[in-house]
């Protein structure tokens, strides 16, 4: 094979660099020459952009330059062998340089100047002779230990640098000095850049002298005109000129087209082609025209592709084209990491596919040359082991054969066929396929790289590399497979066939086999019979083809094979299609845990050939834990022919058992079994359901079918999801799922040993879990009762039998749970636990619980029943439940546990409400929710309102004045009620009359729609800002006995922090309290969700939530006064619910005192402070359990007056009896207050009055003034009382005006009354 044509040469490759030759280092034993070569070669690291693009050498000392060649005077008689010698570019790269660098260690201060210039001149001018006729550039470089001074002031140096440019016959600019100090790399930087200017030179004196030469030529010199232009073009190269170098090229490239080809020239155009069409595209790809370049490179395949030359070296041809496509693939490769960017039409890979598909072509075409010697009788002529480079002359693509010598021209041709003998062509083929493979890979061309995939198979096959080819066939089958292409696929799988009968892979021969008996398969009948004969001969453990048609080395390999392979084979029969069809179902959907599983398998056989099965299996695994698998075996059977047959047997398998009698009965199942062609067979498998655990969804993992013999086996699985074909029949006799019913899931229910019977209110009525009926209907602020009836209808001993219920956790703030409400231990949760014990078979038990709500909604409870239970299995029997209770009768647990049941399929919850928890091996826990519905109702609808003592509303209150609070009640509740009592316990900041403690008697039944009312008097002595707090009482208790601050001094006002803590409950524990800490948290209260640490107890004692009721119309009733640090949010915050109002007062008085806490139903409270908590006891009509009702008052606002007026009338007034009418006047500021007091009596002369009818009054700092006047009735009935006026007297206390005087007016209004009524005389009276 010619060497020409395989690749092409090294020199032509690389980018041509400068080349500079240093002479006079002696690297191997002098440092410092080391280093300096180091710094100029590149070895010191350093970075590629620093560097100048130039190529070193270091030259020995007795280096011997290339012989210059004499010049020609004319080129007239000059005709050349070749157009391109070899070692041109290598001469000029790698062997002759442009610049010469003499290294020489001088001092300019050196005692021995004299006779080391001598011997620098004389090495100077060995050189000049060795490089005679040359124009290489010459220079010396000295080196110095010292850096030089600066020009002028070394005059040693320069003495002594003209005495050595003279002596060695060099001009100054040829002198340089490089010191070898730290600075190294920067002298060498600089000596590399002037280095560079001087190879510049050279190399355009170098062109100047080739056109020169160019232009002495005719029109007959053709050849040369190529030689020149493509020397220019290298030249250029050189100079880093690319865009010179181009145009160079592509005229030697169009001068190729003047010569004529033929036979003898061919190989020498075509290599001469292939050199310049590189250069051309690889300088196109470099200056940034990559379409340039691809057009260029269609255009020289097409130009060439048709120039074979000789006949019998076709293979030669096939190689040049492989060589130039393979050649531009690595320059597109190259271009593409320098940021070309490629699509999938047009990148490399295409092109090493196809310098691939020549390499095939040389290969063909090399056969058929050795063919066609061999039946000439030429192959004789061959010579042993001949040297290829004998063929070739000094020029590219020129052999070294006479032209017309017949006999020489055929030896030759006979040497390179047999060098191509002897040339490797599947691994070059493999070689471009792979990286064509990676190309495709990289721009997603998928399906084309699949095919190139089955190429190299194909290659590493007739290589004999079985084992890689199977590997590459099996890979690509499964995507052959799914696209379903079948004579793609048809043509890989036997192929992967004989893949695994030449490497004796026993699996995949047995998978291949099975798959190909498919009818899809392009085969016939016979075929599938004989490949179905050698798989038993493979089960047998006998080769699979005859002895005499294996080689002794696939014989040998299937002997070790046989005897090695581990059976079962494992063959997924969800990849091999068209065999056996299977598919598993379930008889049922739901099971019991005492019932029978019991599956279908329909099997179907859809090749041509009879099937011998060993076993079918079906594994089943559970929905919960799919590491619990079980595996059943099919051991009865039906055969039919068709669909409809086996449709008519389910429908009589599902007929009453009388009518049974009639089913076939199924057959036996053995081993072996021959399975018909295009028949259905329907398998059974059964098994007992209490082997499986309870709660449990067991789904069909898949479906096994055993093939073979004891020796050797293959199981077939296949999954058990069935899919539908995408193209259904027209009638139901050709589709399986519309025939039987695929149920690939069966749910085995859990059996609940415990019978629940709600009853709901006080009538205990029947009533179901979902709607419950109940003969009373619950209210708000009632204990409704619950009554559970448990049940054990079975005979089964069952223990810790218990009942959780909790409350909804949107309804946790206003609906709680007891199960105790005797007085005193009246204790509210939001989960409780009963504990109801053992239950024995055939036993039942009760259990209780009261409902408290504080909102009219619906509730809905979590009820879970619970109970624990022996589990029989298998081995010794469990001890005796030591930790059971001997009582029965249920109990309230204080705590409440936590239910954390094992982790079950989530799907299971949606099935059955019934969890399992295994306890350990001997003991499981089942539970099960249930909803517990009750719709509360509201009890009383409350209303506040305030007004003035003469009845008028009231928006705003003064200190110290006197006001009135209307309580209206309506009855809402849907049953009578019986109201026993109802009071109103105010603030301490505030003071009840007398008349508001005189109690109504309530003594009728009242229903829906009855309205009740009562009034009541209240008076505040401080603003919001002073009220007292139970920080403030225990600070003063704690300072009795000192002064007290003088009344004129007013109490400073409060912080902002104070402000909101006199607002919401206290913190402080008053000292006069009980001493024990844990005896101050009240007995009535219970801590829910709370730890027992003292800081806690302490907390717990003095701020709490009292439980409060429906909201008020008029005024804003509640206030969420929750103490600092224990916010309402959160499921661990600390909650007390106080069952009576006055356990949730600290009373500092009857009906007074500073409330505790207070827990609202309003999202957005209101701000305004409390006044109290109105109370109303009530009971359900004829019934003994008393309720509490109880509704927040929220306050005015209080303002500070600049009067306080209090009214004293007597409460009966006669007709001619005298009364006083006295009226106190308080001054409740620091200053001095000056008054005009005037009573005028009515037009009407209704009244006799004595007293001063008009007053001077001044009254001083938180002093007050009585008046006081003598009535004298004289009508009977309502009469107009006397107008008392007040107004400033502007002249002792100018600042005053009219609106003060309003302010006045109003007061007067809010404070007297207007009328009265005036009864008859008495009857003493009368009869006197």
């Amino acid at each position: 094979m010619t060497i020409d044509a395989t690749a092409l040469p090294s020199e032509l490759l690389v980018t041509p660099q400068p080349l500079i030759g240093f002479c006079g280092l002696d690297t191997a034993r002098q440092g410092v020459h080391k280093a300096i070569w180091d710094g100029f070669s590149g070895s010191l690291q350093r970075k590629a952009a620093d560097r100048a693009a130039v190529q070193y050498k270091l030259l020995p000392p007795n280096y011997e330059f290339p012989v210059a060649k004499p010049k020609r005077a004319s080129y007239e008689w000059y005709h050349p062998k070749g157009i391109l010698k070899r070692n041109w570019m290598l001469k000029h790269l790698h062997v002759l340089p442009s610049v010469v660098v003499l290294f020489q260690d001088m001092e300019w201060n050196d005692l021995e100047w004299t006779e080391k210039q001598v011997q620098c001149a004389a090495t100077v001018q060995a050189l000049k002779n060795a490089l005679q006729e040359r124009n290489t550039r010459l220079c010396l470089v000295l080196l110095q230990k010292a850096a030089p001074l600066p020009p002028g002031e070394d005059l040693l140096a320069a003495e002594r640098a003209a005495s050595l440019t003279s002596a060695c016959g060099i001009t100054s600019k040829m002198l340089f000095i490089l010191p070898h100090t730290e600075h190294l790399m920067g002298y060498t930087l600089r000596l590399e850049s002037a280095f560079l200017d001087m190879a510049q030179s050279y190399y355009a004196l170098m062109s100047k002298r080739i056109r020169n030469h160019r232009d002495q030529l005719s029109a007959a010199h053709t050849t040369l005109k190529i030689r020149h232009q493509f020397k220019l073009g290298f030249v250029a190269e050189m100079r880093q000129d690319f865009s010179t170098a181009q145009k160079h090229y592509f005229q030697a490239y169009a001068n190729l087209d003047e010569i004529r080809i033929n036979d003898s020239n061919c190989v020498e155009i075509k290599t001469l082609a292939g050199f310049l069409n590189y250069k051309i595209c690889r300088l196109m790809f470099k200056l940034k025209t990559p379409r340039d370049a691809i057009n260029q490179f269609i255009i020289h395949v097409e130009k060439y592709k048709p120039r074979v030359g000789f006949k019998d070296l076709a293979f030669e041809h096939y190689a040049w084209l492989s060589t130039q496509h393979s050649v531009f693939a690595e320059l597109f490769c190259e271009a593409i990491k320098n940021g070309l960017p490629a699509l999938q039409t047009q990148h490399p890979g295409i092109y090493y596919h196809k310098a691939a598909e020549y390499v095939m072509k040389r290969r063909d075409a090399a056969q058929q040359a050795f063919a066609s010697l061999l039946d000439s009788g030429e192959a004789a002529l061959t010579t042993n082991n001949p040297n290829p480079l004998s063929l070739y002359t000094e020029f590219f693509g020129i052999r070294a054969v006479k032209t017309g010598d017949l006999v020489a021209e055929q030896q030759a041709n006979v040497q390179l066929c047999e060098q191509e003998r002897g040339y490797s062509h599947s691994v070059a083929i493999i070689a471009l396929l792979s990286q064509a493979m990676a190309q495709f890979k990289i721009y997603k061309c998928l399906r084309f790289r699949k095919k190139l995939a089955i190429d190299m198979a194909e290659e590493y096959l007739q290589s004999g590399d079985h084992a890689k080819a199977l590997t590459l066939y099996s890979l690509m089958l499964p995507d052959y497979r799914q696209e379903k292409w079948s004579t793609i696929f048809t043509d890989v799988l036997l192929k992967t066939l004989r893949c695994a009968l030449l490497s004796a892979s026993v699996a995949d021969y047995i998978a291949c086999s099975i798959e190909a008996l498919s009818l899809r398969h392009q085969s016939e009948q016979k075929d599938r019979i004989l490949l179905l004969d050698n798989l038993w001969q493979v089960y047998q453990g006998v080769p699979p083809m005859p002895r005499t048609q294996l080689t002794e080395d696939a014989l040998a390999l299937w002997t070790s094979a046989l005897a090695c392979v581990k059976s079962p084979i494992p063959i997924d029969f969800d990849k091999v299609s068209d065999v056996l069809e299977m598919c598993a179902t379930f008889e049922r959907v739901q099971l019991n845990n005492d019932d029978v599983l019991q599956l279908q398998l329909i099997i179907r056989v859809l090749t041509d050939v009879p099937l011998r099965i060993r076993s079918f299996h079906v594994v089943l695994a559970d929905a919960g834990n799919s590491q619990n698998n079980y595996k059943l075996e099919a051991l009865k059977y039906f055969c039919f022919p068709n669909l409809l047959q086996l449709r008519t047997q389910q429908q009589r398998q599902q007929q009453p058992q009388q009518q049974q009698e009639l089913v076939d009965q199924p057959k036996a199942f053995e081993k072996n079994t021959i399975l018909e062609p295009g028949s259905y067979y329907q398998f059974f498998c059964s098994t007992e359901a209490q082997q499986f655990h309870e709660n449990t969804q067991l789904r069909i993992v898949r479906v096994e079918a055993l093939m073979g013999t004891d020796q050797i086996g293959a199981l077939l699985t296949c999954s058990s999801n069935y899919t539908r074909q995408p193209f259904r029949h027209h009638t139901r006799s050709r589709d399986l799922d519309d025939n039987v019913t695929i149920n690939p899931i069966c749910y085995i229910a859990p059996t609940f040993h415990l019978v629940t019977q709600t009853n709901l209110g006080h009538g205990h009525a029947n009533g179901t879990d979902g709607e419950p009926e109940a003969a009373t209907r619950m209210l708000v602020n009632e204990y409704y009762p619950v009554v559970i009836n448990i049940c054990n209808p079975y005979n089964v001993y069952l223990m810790n039998v218990g009942v959780h219920i909790s409350v909804p956790g949107a309804l946790r703030n206003s609906v709680f749970l007891t199960t105790d409400i005797s007085p005193g231990r009246q204790k509210l949760h939001t989960q409780i636990q009963i504990d109801v014990g053992e239950l024995s078979g055939q036993s039942s038990n009760t259990a209780t619980y009261y409902i408290f709500s504080l909102a009219e909604t619906e509730i809905k409870l979590q009820q879970r029943l619970s109970y624990t239970l022996d589990v029989d299995t298998g081995g010794a029997g469990s001890s005796g439940s030591a930790g059971a209770r001997a009582s029965t009768a249920p109990n309230s647990s204080e705590s409440t546990p936590d239910h954390n049941v094992k982790s079950i399929a989530l799907n299971l919850a949606a099935i059955s409400p019934v969890q399992i928890e295994y306890l350990d091996e001997t003991r499981l826990r089942k539970s099960r929710d249930d909803t517990v519905t009750v719709r509360c109702y509201s009890d009383f609808k409350f209303s506040a309102r305030f007004y003035t003592l003469n009845r008028k509303p009231l928006n705003q209150v003064y200190r110290g004045e006197n006001f009135l609070l209307r309580a209206n009640t309506e009855v809402l509740a849907v049953d009578d009620v019986e109201i026993l009592d109802s009071f109103f316990i105010c603030d301490h900041n505030l003071v009840q009359s007398n008349y508001s403690f005189k109690r109504k008697k309530y003594t009728n039944k009242y229903s829906a729609g009855d309205q009740l009312e009562s009034v009541i008097v209240l008076r505040t002595n401080a603003t919001v800002q002073d009220w007292t707090t139970a920080r403030d009482l225990d600070q003063r208790g704690k300072l009795e006995g000192k002064s007290s601050s003088s009344k004129f001094i007013r109490r400073p006002p409060k912080s902002p922090s104070e402000e909101n803590s006199a607002s919401t409950a206290p913190t402080g524990i008053s000292s006069y309290m009980n001493k024990s800490l844990v005896a101050k948290i009240p007995t009535t209260m219970t801590i829910i969700n709370s730890n027992s640490a003292v800081s806690t107890a302490l907390q717990v004692a003095n701020s709490g939530v009292m439980s409060s009721s429906l909201h008020s119309e008029d005024a804003k009733l509640g206030e969420d006064a929750a103490p600092a640090g224990s916010p309402l949010e959160g499921g661990k915050t600390t909650r007390v619910v106080y069952n009576k109002a006055l356990e949730a007062v600290q009373g500092t008085g009857h009906c007074r005192g500073f409330i505790k806490g207070i827990y609202t139903l309003e999202e957005n409270p209101s701000p305004a402070p409390v006044f109290g908590v109105f109370c109303i006891r009530w009971r359900r009509a004829n019934a003994k359990e008393e309720n509490e009702s109880k509704f927040i008052i929220s306050g005015l606002e209080i303002a500070e007056p600049p009067l306080n007026i209090y009214c004293t009338i007597e409460e009966k007034m006669f007709v001619k009896m005298p009364m006083a009418f006295k009226v106190v006047i308080k001054n409740p500021t620091t200053h001095v207050l000056h008054l005009i007091a005037t009573l005028s009596i009515s037009k009407a002369d209704n009244f006799i009055c004595s007293g001063h009818k008009q007053l001077d009054i001044s009254i001083m700092a938180y002093d007050e003034k009585e008046l006081v006047y003598n009535l004298y009735p004289l009508q009977v009935g309502w009469q107009e009382l006397p107008v008392l006026s007040l107004e400033y007297n502007t002249k002792a206390d100018p600042q005053k005006n009219d609106i003060h005087n309003a302010l006045l007016d109003e007061l007067v209004l809010r404070a007297l009354p207007k009328r009265v009524f005036v009864l008859p005389p008495l009857k003493q009276q009368t009869t006197k």
